[in-house]
This record gives structure tokens, sequence and C-alpha cells, in this order.
């Protein structure tokens, strides 16, 4: 978008004035602008700094949490440390990384995410500082992975739930992911979209690299044929089910435990259960406010920062509590799920994202017909048969797992650098083919289900019971 065009006008009087008046309030405006557009302050302005506090640099934090988390901690770090001024800009995990990678203003001093993804992808660019208090994690041997040593704190990934919109609905609580394909639990789930949420972009990677490419999208794909909807952030989760929209959500346990609802606390089973995850806190490598930069990290990751984890508002799980837990670089890979990032961003969209009817068509007729195969008999070997071809056809995938981390894959969808323009409309083109080849798979596995059923049908019309 052009800027808009400012015409100065020379001072009253005749064409011939000096407009240095108009000059001046037009530069005085601009700065009133600027200053607005700044991150809003939410520590020592907000929770009452005494008057006459040294006035020093604002630490600009930028964050994925939400504002209400911002402010506890905020309110927290302003009695630890009076007469400082933290200002906090929200953005989702995605926008934090391109924000930081492509040195947009405003310059932030500190990144503060949920996201592990996102910490091990900036320490690889080293764009991040050494924390000077990591605990055990700094001293441990070997070198701990980036998102551990900047740990501040821990979470889990699962399932959420609404215990009394269950009852009412005569539906059982979920067991674990599988059980979240159940025909019971169709349109009663929701995610958050990856391309949002650095935790839901974790909850993909996990089922990915858990299940492996193949298999795991075809979770993904099977998945969606039983969500309610896909929310634009991941605390969206949580606000539908406080509202009734939907019983069951994915998501992090911490946004569960913070929710408030009219009736009972939201439950929420971690799954897989023994995997905690890094949440991070990291003064950035850039930073012009440096020194309160480390303070700010030095108090998340210190006593005072601890203690506040317990907090209702926080509850969160202290580095303490999460000594004992499996590391979860053992059964992730990182590096892996930063390279590819993007590329898998853009598939869950084309796959997951603008395909929810769809999925919600095909899964539904498919197993109306699959509950009407039995037996051992030639039609139903037959019918069995066009059925396990419709899933290989509905659940596959266009990209192989190997091309997901390709070079030339990721720089076609990198948030940045010159590739990105020149590449736009090749990775637009990408996109629309991977939407429409979902689409007529779709389509292709739904006339294979009819098949199916035809086969059943006629199979029943011509047995002697029917007659």
């Amino acid at each position: 978008m052009k800027p808009s065009r400012l015409a100065v006008r020379s001072a009253p009087g005749g064409g011939g004035g000096r407009p240095w008046t108009s000059i001046a309030g037009l530069v005085a405006g601009l700065l009133a602008l600027a200053l607005a557009l700044l991150p809003r302050p939410l520590a020592a302005q907000d929770a009452g700094a005494p008057a006459g506090a040294p006035a020093g640099p604002p630490t600009i934090v930028l964050t994925s949490y939400p504002e209400p988390f911002a402010q506890a901690v905020a309110a927290a770090y302003s009695r630890a440390h009076p007469g400082e001024e933290l200002r906090f800009l929200h953005k989702s995990t995605h926008a934090i990384i391109e924000h930081v990678t492509s040195e947009r203003l405003p310059r932030a001093d500190v990144v503060w995410t949920s996201s592990p993804i996102a910490i091990a992808e900036l320490a690889r660019a080293r764009l991040l500082a050494r924390p000077e208090r990591a605990g055990e994690a700094a001293a441990s041997e070997p070198e701990p992975s980036a998102p551990r040593l900047h740990a501040f704190a821990y979470s889990q990934l699962g399932i959420m739930w609404r215990p009394d919109l269950m009852r009412a609905r005569g539906l059982p609580a979920p067991a674990d992911l599988a059980s979240l394909l159940s025909p019971d639990y169709a349109g009663m789930v929701a995610m958050s979209a990856p391309a949002r949420s650095g935790t839901t972009l974790l909850f993909v990677e996990l089922v990915l690299q858990s299940l492996g490419w193949d298999e795991g999208w075809a979770y993904l794909q099977q998945l969606a044929g039983n969500l309610a909807t896909v929310t634009a952030r991941s605390f969206g989760v949580p606000e539908g089910l406080a509202h009734g929209r939907f019983p069951v959500g994915i998501g992090v346990g911490f946004l569960a435990r913070t929710q408030q609802t009219n009736g009972e606390q939201l439950a929420f089973l971690a799954a897989p259960e023994d995997v905690m995850l890094p949440a991070g806190v990291a003064a950035l490598s850039t930073a012009r406010h440096a020194q309160g930069a480390r303070r700010f990290v030095a108090f998340l990751q210190g006593e005072a920062g601890q203690a506040l984890l317990a907090d209702p508002q926080v509850a969160r799980i202290p580095l303490a509590a999460a000594r004992q837990a499996t590391p979860f670089e053992e059964r992730f890979d990182y590096l892996l799920a930063s390279t590819r990032r993007d590329v898998v961003v853009a598939l869950f969209d084309q796959l997951v994202t603008y395909q929810l009817d769809e999925h919600r068509r095909f899964w539904r007729r498919w197993r109306e017909v699959d509950a009407t195969v039995s037996g051992d008999g030639r039609a139903a070997r037959e019918a069995r048969s066009l059925l396990d071809q419709a899933y290989r056809r509905a659940t596959g995938v266009p990209v192989r797992a190997f091309m997901a981390h390709d070079p030339a894959l990721v720089r076609v969808f990198s948030p940045g650098g010159p590739e990105r323009l020149e590449n736009r409309a090749f990775r637009e083109r990408l996109m629309e083919s991977w939407h429409r080849e979902t689409r007529e798979r779709l389509a292709e596995a739904g006339a294979l289900v009819e098949q199916a059923q035809r086969r059943m049908a006629a199979a029943v019309a011509v047995s002697p019971a029917s007659r």
C-alpha cells in the first residue's frame, strides 16, 4: 500500500510565506503517532512504580503469550525491579521468528515463547545470547539442546475437555490421541492452526515424528473428519470450550488450567504423558537494552520467577519439577522440525484447514459403509478391499518426507530473504496443486466407498436371506 501523501502548506499571508509552523506541527504529530505505535508497557508504569523512579530505556519483550499471562509476570517483575519498564509485543510464534530474523521494528530485546521449535530456530541462526543463570541445564554434560538451555518452565501437550458437556452428550472421556478418531467425537473436537500457533505446530510435529511422515499425515487427515473447527490461535481452543462451542480440544496444559468456565475446571490429559516441553525465554544477541534483557531472563529462571509459576494465572511446570522428565530431544528432532516448519505449516493448511467439509463428508460416509461390511464372503472381502483403497487415497500426502526438508523447497517457503518474492508465484501454484490434489483424492476415495456400498447391497439383494 502506498503511503499517504502529506501536503505542506505555506504560512498564512500569501503563497510566499514560510511553512515552518506547519512543518513543526507535522513533525510533532508524526512523533506522537510513532510513540502511540510502540508496544504497550505492562511493568513499572502499569504496576505502580514510584513516581521518582529512574527512567531508563524500556526492555522490549517479543512474546507469544496472551496479555493476562504477561501482566501477571510483569507485576511480579516490577516488584523485584522497581522503576524498570517492560514493553510487551504480542505476536504468534511464526510472526516472532520473522520479526527477529527480518530485523523488524521495534527492535526486541527478549524473545519469550512456549515453542521450543522457535527457540531452536533462533539459536541456530545465532540470534540468542547464552543465559547467565541456566541452572543445571547449563552445567550438565553433554551440552543441552537450545530449548532446554533457554527454558524457564515446562508444559505438556494433550487433550482438554468440558466434563459437563461430555456427560450431557454421553461421550466417554478420551483415553489417548488415537481415541479422538472414534466416530463418537465426530464434529466434537477443536484444534488451532499450526500456521498461527507454535504449540500446535509442536503437536503436529510430535504426531509426524512419532508415527512417521505418512502415518502421521494419515492420522491428521482422519482427525480432520472429527474437527468442529480450526481456531486462529491456541487460546481459541480453551475459550471455545468455556463457551460451549465444542466439548473437546487439543492444546497445551497450562491453557486448560488457566481457562475460566461457568462450571467445572477443564479436564486435561497429557499425551504422551511422560513428555515435558521446554518453554523458553532468551535475550537476543541484537538486544539494544542487553542489561534489561538479561535481568528479565534471570528473573524468570531464578527463584522469584520459578515461584511465580505456581500462580493460577501462570500455571506452568517449574524447572525443578521437570528434572526427572524424559528429555524431549531424545524422541524429537528440533532441527528437523525447525527446517521444515514452513513446509509443514503450508501442507497442514492445504490438507486439513481448507478441506474440513470434504473430510467430514468422506469420513462420515466411510464409517457408515464400513459398519455394514460383515462376514468373510466374497462380497465382504471385495468391499473391504475397496474401503482400504479409499482409506489410502484419502490419507495420502503430496510431499514425500525427504522433500519436506530439501533446501530448495524450504527456500520457496522461507519467511525471509529475496527468494520469497522471487518464488511467490511458484509457491502459490504449488499450494494450489496440493489443495486440488487433496480434493481430487477425497473425491476418488468417496467413489471407492460408494463402490463398496453397492457391492454389499448387491450381495444382500441376491442372498437367500433377503428373499
